[in-house]
């Protein structure tokens, strides 16, 4: 399973399966040998087989690895050879204990040694039948089968062998650093995905409360407007108690001048008009000073209507832009989505 560290893959616990389709592997390992007219297999780091052998040879199959003792100095070959080609970083060419032709190619990631391609049971010169002859009496093997099993080995020009060497590695390279960078691409996309969902989310909310501020604010608009409204209304009361006021005072001043005339006899009227008149002064008085009140708190509302507008206005364009960003980290997070399902598809 592959493992992340500080958004990176953990590359010494990268397995070649997590990042080469096994069988897609396997085909082209089998059409290699058989194009190349030799042996192919890949192995992990403990040189354990990640593929099946593709076109080994009779030679090896059913004579060497027959033996116990053959079984395992190949191993010893196949683990020597992989560690000569991690160490120079290129395909190693190189003899086999049973005398063949073998090559190994390392499987690297961002220079990391994940695993080994091997190669080879072939020949560049025609087999010596006498050392085959002492190997297969050292391995307990029947020396005229071994001959005749090396007499079927394909013999290739070193350069040829050398050339194969070098295309099954850049090729199998090539296919190991698309699987790395597909890992590292949906590993970012996942993240990149979980990132905006928080963000949609984040945005979401701040959306939400954009469109409560702008309603309250509206709410407040009007709830201002009504207040002025009720400050005209006050007004217009009070014009109509000034009015009754001049009257009254005008009904005084009447009721003076008949006082007069009466003389002796209107003085009780003379003192009702008189208070008449100075009710009219009082509310004449109190009138003036409610229009002076009303006037400032006219003035008040005013400068909070026009505060309220440019208010209202900037929770609408913020509100606007909430909504446009959520709208933005929305397309973002369903793009993430898209790339995400594109290399989980693959």
């Amino acid at each position: 399973m592959v493992e992340y560290k500080d958004g990176k893959v953990c590359l010494e616990k990268l397995e070649i399966k997590d990042i080469i389709d096994i069988n897609i592997l396997q085909d082209f390992l089998d059409n290699f040998a058989l194009g190349m007219n030799c042996a192919a297999v890949a192995v992990d780091l403990e040189g354990k087989e990640v593929t099946k052998p593709s076109y080994y040879r009779d030679f090896c199959q059913r004579q060497v690895h027959m033996s116990s003792l053959g079984d395992k100095r190949c191993a010893e070959c196949h683990n020597q050879m992989g560690e000569e080609a991690a160490k120079i970083g290129k395909p190693y060419v190189g003899n086999c204990h049973a005398g063949l032709i073998d090559f190994a190619a390392p499987i690297t990631v961002d220079n990391y040694h994940i695993g080994t391609v091997l190669g080879g049971q072939i020949l560049n010169k025609q087999p010596d039948l006498d050392a085959m002859r002492k190997m297969a009496l050292e391995l307990g093997l029947d020396p005229e089968e071994v001959e005749a099993a090396a007499s079927q080995i394909d013999v290739v020009p070193e350069q040829n062998i050398k050339a194969a060497a070098e295309v099954l590695y850049v090729v199998v390279n090539e296919m190991a650093q698309s699987g790395y960078n597909r890992l590292e691409i949906e590993y970012l996309s996942n993240t990149l995905a979980e990132n905006f969902i928080q963000i949609s989310q984040a945005v979401e909310a701040l959306t939400r409360s954009a469109v409560e501020i702008t309603d309250s604010q509206h709410e407040l608009e009007s709830e201002i407007q009504g207040v002025n409204d009720l400050t005209n209304e006050i007004a217009k009361i009070n014009e109509s108690i000034a009015q009754v006021a001049r009257k009254i005072k005008m009904i005084g001043l009447n009721a003076s001048i008949e006082a007069a005339r009466l003389g002796e006899s209107g003085r009780g009227f003379a003192v009702v008009a008189n208070e008449i008149q100075h009710l009219s002064e009082n509310t004449t008085s109190t009138t003036a000073q409610v229009t002076s009140l009303n006037q400032r708190i006219e003035e008040k509302l005013q400068t909070t209507i026009s505060n309220s507008h440019k208010t209202l206005s900037v929770t609408e364009d913020q509100s606007a832009a909430m909504e446009e960003l959520y709208a933005t980290v929305q397309n973002s997070v369903e793009l993430a989505e898209y790339i995400k399902r594109i290399f989980l598809d693959d």
